[in-house]
This record gives structure tokens, sequence and C-alpha cells, in this order.
């Protein structure tokens, strides 16, 4: 996509940061005939981006300048949209595949893509439209690309997209469309512009037993299966209840284990009777009752103390508790011996940097002891996983981000090793530091710095 612009960007009637609340829509529209479309502001008002593709266009090229435009426009993420038609529309099949986060949801007429590709759009809402005489390519056929790889009708991958669990595909044989009659068919706009990222989870098999939750937030959370019940670790921040999709999973008696007390860890810890938190996060918890977790209907005097070396027996294994203060006073690890599985919480972070600002602190050293403990434990665990509370922070973002611009960095004892020497330099000139302001959460400078695999944020007074 050589010096490709924006081909053309609709906004809004009188839109402004004032009056956009969480954001406006953006719509993708991928075309390659040039045609300028105009779309209806006053029905449907979102940022319209009419890129135009051929045979050089990279999905890579359009993702860097999206994530230009949402930096520079009040984008809602929540709600970023594709479409495009015949051949046109590859680059939205193959932006599915290659940033399945990226799609609230998406409308598209014919075009062709990998199979194994499009699967990983397991869970994106899609309307396709093909015919089997489609002119480009028969929705159950297949063509050579430009580039020589063999690409596949979008009814293929419409099955493709079935078979990895995608319960969210609506398919409609149709006469051949173009980009312009496919915008204008009112009940798919319509069908697409409901549909948003925070409606429900995704949900994935790590292993037989552990499944993993992610909610639009960016939250991670998880379920273990034992005999006698499953454990939920921590609940994320959606919008939605979370325990009727932990139901899709497991019919067994549900725990709740809190890694520590943050909001985007247990906002729904209303909805489980047994709840495990360690009593450590006393101090912490009293703020989070006044802001992420203000209004919950959450019992604080029934959670239940887990001291460090607690197991908590589910019946065919037991989940080990390991303390790691340092994010939060009461921040705790949980080590399943039997799916050699670890879940890290926000604990030592999960592949971006951890927060360690965040009152009451502890300096950088006694942090460094902390990880220390886990390091040599790491020693004969090397073949366990490491999962985090943020597991998009591995490099799972639609883009990347500006702090961790590596494609994927998951937690290992090698972030470990290099946050404890992040640790011992943070204060020399051997860390480049960007100083961040004071927010809600940290009524001081801090300081965000990076050494290897590792990055942390801290107060001046902790180094």
């Amino acid at each position: 996509m050589e010096n490709k612009e924006m081909t053309y960007l609709g906004k809004p009637v009188d839109w402004s940061r004032e009056k956009a609340g969480d954001g406006y829509p953006l719509l993708l529209y991928a075309e390659d005939d040039g045609k300028r479309l105009h779309w209806d502001q006053e029905k449907y008002p979102c940022f319209f981006w009419q890129v135009s593709v051929d045979k050089d266009t990279e999905h890579m090229d359009i993702a860097e300048q999206m994530r230009a435009l949402v930096e520079k426009y009040p984008v809602d993420v929540s709600r970023i949209y594709g479409a495009g038609a015949g051949k046109a529309a590859n680059v939205i099949w193959e932006m599915m595949g290659a940033y399945p986060d990226l799609f609230a949801a998406v409308a598209v007429s014919g075009g062709a893509g990998q199979t194994w590709k499009v699967r990983r759009a397991s869970y994106v809402p899609a309307w396709i439209f093909g015919r089997e005489n489609d002119s480009y390519c028969p929705a159950g056929g297949q063509i050579w690309s430009d580039q020589g790889k063999l690409l596949h009708g979008c009814l293929t991958l419409v099955r493709s997209l079935r078979a990895a669990g995608n319960e969210r595909v609506l398919y409609s044989p149709k006469p051949e469309m173009t980009g312009e009659e496919l915008l204008e068919d009112k009940e798919a706009v319509q069908w697409m512009f409901v549909r948003s990222k925070r409606e429900g989870y995704r949900i994935d098999m790590l292993r037989p037993g552990v499944w993993k939750l992610q909610d639009y937030t960016g939250s991670s959370f998880y379920v273990v299966e034992g005999t006698r019940a499953a454990l939920v670790i921590d609940t994320g921040f959606g919008a939605e209840l979370v325990t009727p999709w932990i139901r899709k999973i497991t019919s067994l008696p549900l725990e709740l284990a809190l890694t520590h007390c943050h909001g985007d860890h247990m906002y729904h810890a209303d909805e489980f009777k047994t709840v495990y938190l360690s009593a450590k996060e006393k101090e912490p918890l009293e703020r989070m009752k006044k802001t992420m977790l203000a209004g919950r209907d959450i019992d604080y005097d029934s959670l239940q103390d887990i001291p460090d070396g607690t197991v908590i027996d589910l019946g065919g294994l037991g989940i080990e508790v390991m303390e790691l203060p340092g994010h939060t006073p009461g921040s705790v690890l949980f080590i399943d011996h039997t799916h050699k599985v670890i879940f890290t919480g926000d604990a030592i972070g999960s592949g971006q940097m951890v927060l360690l600002q965040l009152a009451p602190v502890i300096s950088l050293q006694e942090y460094k002891k902390n990880l220390e403990r886990l390091y040599e434990r790491l020693e004969d665990m090397d073949d366990y996983v490491l999962l985090g509370g943020h597991m998009e922070q591995e490099g799972g973002y639609p883009f990347g981000t500006p702090y961790n611009p590596s494609p994927y960095n998951p937690l290992g004892r090698e972030v470990v090793q290099d946050m404890m020497e992040l640790c011992d330099i943070f204060g020399s000139d051997k860390v480049k530091k960007e100083e961040l302001p004071p927010d809600r959460m940290c009524e001081e400078p801090s300081f965000l710095g990076y050494f290897g695999k590792a990055g942390l944020c801290a107060r001046s007074s902790q180094f």
C-alpha cells in the first residue's frame, strides 16, 4: 500500500470530543473501484473510512493507519466495523484473521481468503452474502491470488468459521452485490451497527479443564474444573454478567478466587457465594469501593482469606496460593500443578508492564525479593505456562501498543529475570524513563521504563 493515506474519511455531523461520549463507531469500507460513497451520517453517525485497495495492499498498512485514526479522533474501539465486496473484501477477510480482536462485526459480499487464517475470528459476528456464480470467486469455489496463494470463496470461509466455533455467522445466498449495494442494505447495516464488543465474552479452551474468558476491556479471567467444583479466577470488567457465560463451560458449583482486589479483576464478585481474597488487600480494597467497585453489591464481610501456601481443593486437584506483593499488598498467584498452569493476575504484568505505583507501595528492592522467590520456584516449573490478567498485552492488541511494540511477549522465567534486573537499574541512566502525570489511581507523578522483556511503573520514592 505504497504511501496511500486514507482515501476518504467521512465524519459525524458537528462531531466533537465533548459530544462523543464513549466515542463514535468507525466503519472501514474497502473498495477497489475508486468510487467515493455517500454515507448517511444522520442515521448512522460514525467515522466512515473508505480505503482503496489493490493487489499491493497490505493489511498491516491499513492497521497502522487505523491506529493513527483511533489516536486522532474520538473512536469507540468497541464499535469498529468492516465491510467490503468482491475482490476488495479480501482485505476484510485477511484482517479478521490477522486481528481477531479488532472488529465488533463485519458485513461482506463475496471475496476470498485462507480458511486456516480466518478461523482465528471464531467469535467475530459476520454477515456474509455470496453466490455460486460470483464473477470474482464462486462462494464455494477457490481462486489463486496475485501473490500465488490459494484462496477459498466466502461460503467455504463461513464453514471454516462455524467449524472453529463461531456461532454468530450469518450467510445469505444473494445475487452478486457491489460494495455500494452492500452498504445500501438497510437490514445488514442495522445488524452491524447494533453489534459491540461489549457483548459477552470470548471463551477459549486452553487445555481440557482450563478455559480463558476475555472481555472487551482487555481483562482475562479463567475457569479450572475439578470433580467437586470449578474455580473461577478473577471476573474481568465486562458489562454483562459472567456466570451465564461460565455456565456454557461447566455445570459444577462455582467458587471465585481473586488474584487481587482491583475492579477489573473482581467487578462481578457479587455473582458468587464463595469468594477467596487475601486479607492483605484490606487497604486498597477500601479505595476500590469508592472507585472501580462503587455501587457493586459485593458482600465484603464474607470474603475468605487465602494465606500463602493455601491449597484450594476442587476435588481431584488443588490450586496452590503463592503471595507476590507489589502490584497490591495481597497480590497472589494461583498454581495449578495438575494442568501445569500459573495464573499470575497483575503480579508480574501480562507481557507489557507491571504497575507498582498504586498505593500502598513498596520499594523496588522489596519487590525484587518477592520476584526472587518466584524465580527460584520456576526453575522446577519450567514447563508450566504463566497466564496473566490481561493476556492481550502479550502482543495480541490489534495494532500492538505504544508500550509494547513486540508482536509477542509471553510470560515466563525470562520476564521475571529481566524484571529483577530492572528493579536494580531503574533509578540509573541505564533505563530510559517516561514521566507520567498524576491520575485518579496515583496522586503523584510516576515513571515508566523497560529492560529486556520487562517493564514497570513506579514512583520516585520507590527507587
